[in-house]
């Protein structure tokens, strides 16, 4: 994000602030009186793929509570190799080759590699989004598969908390399991990364909907991890799953291997989320009238693009108005799911989640309804997207404007001469810290 000020015609001076969306950017003037922050992070070159290539190696050769790979992998073990789904950034076409050529140094071969695509109850990945995903050259060499969280699943027993536990079987039955994924904050798990990679990423359904229905906790909020439920859980399943090494990367907002971790579930991730705690940590301070929110880069459907509202919703005044800049290029849906969306968001949280502990809703997406629902219920929210008309917008029960520029004039006209605005450019990426 950048700011220039100037003045126009000599007159009140102005502030041109820019928001990343999808590839490119948008943009919006306003008076430098009304600008009352811009949450923007430490600057960094963007690494060159050799740079990221080097955290990535950095991180398997260091790993943090775990043995070295060169210690876990053996000649003839069957490998499963856990990959997140297309609604995340990680570029795991940049961490496979790694892990792949250490595997390979090992003595592992290739047809005893298995990749699954640990995309909980998301849709199946195409072949040409699994290309995307993980390379053209790793698709076509390995065995790569969609997990299916209503078939071929193993029983585990039942976590501490009582979930009934079903894992994938390729991943239950491998000797040796990794997964690679991506540190970022999330509103359940307080971060993602780490055991989300099995719950719910190769989890089954009913695991899933256990796991999520004990979102009802103070503790289930962004950014936070310790004493929260759900991810004690997550954690405790993945220990059950006997998931031996992550390798977690930390994400420019242009999605570039910043920093990565590797090793223990827990400990690799803890330490991973106090580096990304440092980087991307949002300090709120005084609050604003209106909210500028970008959701990159977790921008690439509308659901996933909410999550930006819940670091970015602290530094607003309950009542006010939050702005969501995101391109969702997945595409607005089925009218049908919109209008269910908006029924489900205007009912009160705690019905909500009676519905969800009663069966009634399914708890994997019913979970981020519950958060959602106690967010908006706060706030004024539009959304500005390529992808939603007005009318799309509306069903989804939301504000809209076709350029960023129209929302906030609308947001401070509507809020008066004193409104002031705060920006959170990649609220995709940003954890409120105290």
């Amino acid at each position: 994000m950048e700011k220039h000020r100037h003045a126009a015609g000599g007159g009140t001076p102005v502030a041109i602030v820019s928001v990343p969306y999808g590839m490119g950017e948008k943009t919006f003037e306003i008076a430098d009186r009304n600008l009352l922050k811009v949450f923007d992070y430490p600057r960094v070159s963007e690494p060159t793929p050799a740079q990221e290539r080097a955290a990535v190696e950095k991180a398997l050769l260091n790993p943090i509570g775990a043995p070295p790979l060169s210690a876990l992998a053996k000649a003839g073990a069957r490998i499963a190799i856990l990959v997140d789904d297309w609604t995340r950034p990680t570029p795991a076409f940049r961490v496979l080759p790694v892990l792949l050529e250490q595997l390979a140094a090992a003595g592992c071969k290739e047809p005893d590699i298995s990749i699954v695509m640990a995309k909980g109850m998301h849709r199946k990945l195409s072949r040409e989004e699994m290309a995307q995903k993980l390379g053209r050259e790793v698709l076509d060499r390995f065995d790569v598969r969609n997990h299916d969280p209503h078939d071929n699943l193993v029983h585990l027993g039942r976590s501490p908390s009582g979930t009934p536990v079903w894992v994938n079987r390729t991943v239950a039955e491998a000797d040796l399991r990794i997964s690679v994924g991506s540190i970022v904050a999330h509103p359940i798990a307080g971060f993602g990364g780490g055991a989300k990679i099995i719950v719910p990423g190769v989890a089954g359904s009913e695991t899933i909907h256990h796991n999520h229905s004990l979102a009802d906790h103070p503790n289930v909020t962004i950014g936070c991890v310790e004493g929260n439920p759900v991810r004690a859980d997550m954690e405790d399943i993945a220990r059950m799953a006997r998931l031996d090494l992550i390798v977690n990367t930390i994400l420019t907002p242009a999605k570039k291997v910043l920093d990565a971790v590797a090793g223990d579930v827990v400990q690799a991730h803890r330490e991973g989320v106090r580096r990304y705690r440092a980087i991307y940590g949002a300090e709120i301070g005084k609050k604003a009238t209106i909210g500028v929110v970008g959701a990159s880069p977790r921008d690439a459907t509308f659901g996933h693009a909410t999550f930006a509202l819940y670091a970015a919703a602290p530094m607003v005044h309950t009542g006010g108005a939050l702005i969501l800049v995101a391109p969702c290029t997945d595409g607005p849906g089925s009218k049908e799911d919109r209008e269910s969306f908006r029924q489900q968001a205007a009912t009160s949280p705690e019905k909500l989640m009676a519905r969800i502990k009663a069966g009634e809703i399914s708890a994997s997406g019913g979970a981020f309804m519950y958060v959602y629902a106690k967010t908006v219920s706060q706030y004024r929210v539009a959304l500005v997207s390529d992808s939603h008309t007005r009318e799309q917008a509306g069903d989804l029960g939301l504000g809209h404007a076709p350029s960023l520029q129209d929302a906030v004039d609308a947001a401070v006209a509507a809020a008066g001469a004193s409104a002031t605005v705060s920006v959170m450019p990649c609220a995709g990426l940003a954890v409120p810290v105290s």
